[in-house]
Formats: C-alpha cells, structure tokens, sequence
C-alpha cells in the first residue's frame, strides 16, 4: 500500500508510453513505405510495366489521377446534386458529461455510421486502374457535403435526470462525407494484372491511400507525426525514470530502516540473553539440563504432552514435535521449577 499511487502513475505512464511506441513504430513503418514507393504515371505505358514484375504485381507504389465511377455514381442523401463514388454518413451525439474530478465537459459520441460504395476508377488519359475495397484506406480524403446540427429540447424532470447521472444530452449533429467523382487523388497500395484489368488494393507493406495530398506531403506529414510521437515517448520515459527513482527509493529507505530495526533487536535479544545466562543457576544435574542444547536448565514446558525439556533459546528453533516423545506441540508455556 505505501506504492500505490506511484505504482499507479507508472502503470498509466507505461501504457500510455506503450501505445506512443506503438505509434512511433507504425509512422516509421508507414514512412518508410512511402519512401521506397515507386511514383507511377498513368499517362505512361503501366500495363507492360505491371506485367513485367513478379506475380505481375507492384506491392507498394502510387499514381495520381482522376476519379472516375465505373458505371452509375452514387446520388448523396442530403445533397442530391452531388454525386460520387465513395459515402460515409455519420450520426453523432452531442452531450455534456461530469467526469471523474466532478467537472462537466463537452463530449460526442458516434451512434450509427452508414457507408456506401461504387466501383471506380483512377484514370489519366487513355489508362485507368480499378481501386478495389476503397473504404478500408486508411486515409480517405472525403467532402463534407452536408452538416446538421439539431439541439436537444430538455424538459425539466430531464435536467435534474441530467444532473443525477452525469450526462446530460445536447443535440445530435447528421453529416455526409462523399469522394466526389472528378476528384483528383493520389492512390497508394498494391497494384495487380488480372487479366487485362489494373487493379488497386490493399498492401501488406503499407496503409493503403485515398488523398488529395501529393506523396511528399503525406512523407512530410509522417515525418512531423513521427517526430512528435518521439518526444512524446521522451517525455513520458522521463516520468517513468522520475517514478521509478522514487519507488526504488523508498524500498530502498525501507529496507535500510528495516536493516538497523534487525540489527537493535538481534542486539537487544543478545544482551537480554547474556544477562539471563548470568542469572541462570550453574550447578545443574543432567535431570535439570535441556535435552537439546545440554547447556542451560529447562525453562519450557511443551503442551499438550506436557514435558519440561527445553530451554528459552531451544524453544524459538523447537516448532513441530517434542523432542522427548514427538508428540505434537500445539502451545508451550513457562516452567517453573523448585
């Protein structure tokens, strides 16, 4: 109990270094990726250069092109005059809960996601690739078309229901985020030959991409975010350096502590039996002596079997069974002898 609330901070300090680790480990990953991707040009003869390689695949690389629906485009919900070939609709819950300090702050929670995809393309002239599965990108570059935002009407008795549970409801916000057809996007993943059909997808070398952002903007981009998880990781080493210094030293305060309290007693217990050994009665028949140590007269009566055999030292190391009959020790007790 005396390092619990050290042993506490560092837990969360060390979880939370974790996951910065974690990260720092993902942006380098990811950096590295985009370092060693080939920039490919659609307007160039890609097919033959596709099939050229092994599997006929490219496992990492990207193009820029334009966004095109391989047949009807997707009509937007709120904004019919937008079309497009990607859609996330979003319902979202604003609310104000009382957190753990007794203070109220804004929070907002995600109640239903709705997504919707077209099959399409990146193309650039007389070439085009298929993007396959574009909603499981990891970045996707989408425009908001429409943003609403409805407050809640709270009666009295929701007020006080509020305030009792610590939540309390402020309105619900509906937006709709569509990939416009006509955009024009960088794509990085996988590119594959199927037959005569260049395919885009997901990569096992790297997060696959749907971006407005040229590649040495998103390299840029890493760049910042992975120098930025670094000093994150700097600054919470430094509070686990900090609170493990102060945990080792208590333990070490207390052992110390614990240390000289041993060495006072064993001095103690030393000089409590030298002057007992100077009290003790010297002339002693073999009747009288401790059947264990033969040296000092019988102090000791063992129970329930209730033989007189030991002296007080020879007690403390005696636990199990009398030394006379083996009989079980379930107490011992001062003897008296005339």
């Amino acid at each position: 109990m005396e390092y619990i609330n050290e042993g506490i901070a560092l837990g969360v300090d060390l979880l939370i270094l974790g996951l910065c680790f974690k990260e720092y480990v993902n942006y380098k990953k990811s950096l590295a990726s985009l370092k060693n991707a080939p920039q490919l040009h659609l307007e160039s003869n890609l097919r033959s250069v596709v099939e050229k390689q092994k599997d006929k695949r490219i496992p990492y690389a990207v193009i820029r092109g334009t966004v095109m629906p391989i047949g009807a485009p997707l009509k937007s919900v709120m904004s019919p005059s937008v079309t497009g070939v990607l859609q996330v609709i979003k319902l979202s819950e604003h609310r104000v809960a009382r957190g753990f300090a007794g203070f109220w702050s804004d929070q907002r929670k995600l109640i239903h996601v709705s997504s919707n995809e077209v099959p399409f393309v990146i193309t650039s002239g007389k070439e085009s690739v298929e993007i396959l599965d574009g909603l499981s990108a990891s970045v996707i570059d989408l425009d908001l078309v429409y943003d609403s935002y409805e407050p809640a009407s709270l009666t009295f008795f929701d007020h006080i229901f509020g305030f009792f549970s610590g939540v309390r409801q402020k309105g619900f916000q509906t937006t709709e985020e569509i990939l416009r057809d006509g955009s024009f996007i960088t794509a990085i993943g996988e590119i594959e030959l199927d037959g005569n059909t260049l395919r885009m997808q997901s990569s096992s070398v790297g997060p696959m991409f749907l971006t407005t952002a040229t590649k040495g903007t998103l390299i840029k981009k890493f760049e910042e975010a992975k120098s930025s998880t670094l000093i994150k990781m700097f600054f919470c080493g430094t509070i686990s350096v900090i609170l493990i210094s102060i945990i080792a030293r208590k333990i070490y305060l207390k052992k110390k502590q614990e240390r000289s309290e041993r060495k006072l007693k064993e001095s103690l217990e030393k000089a409590r039996r030298e002057r007992r050994s100077r009290a003790r009665p010297r002339n002693l028949n073999d009747e009288q002596l401790c059947v264990v140590c033969v040296a000092n007269p019988k102090e000791v009566i063992v129970l329930p079997c209730g033989h007189v055999c030991l002296c007080e030292d020879c007690s403390e190391k005696i636990q199990l069974n009398c030394p006379v009959c083996r009989a079980r020790i379930e107490t011992k007790a001062a003897a008296f002898i005339s």
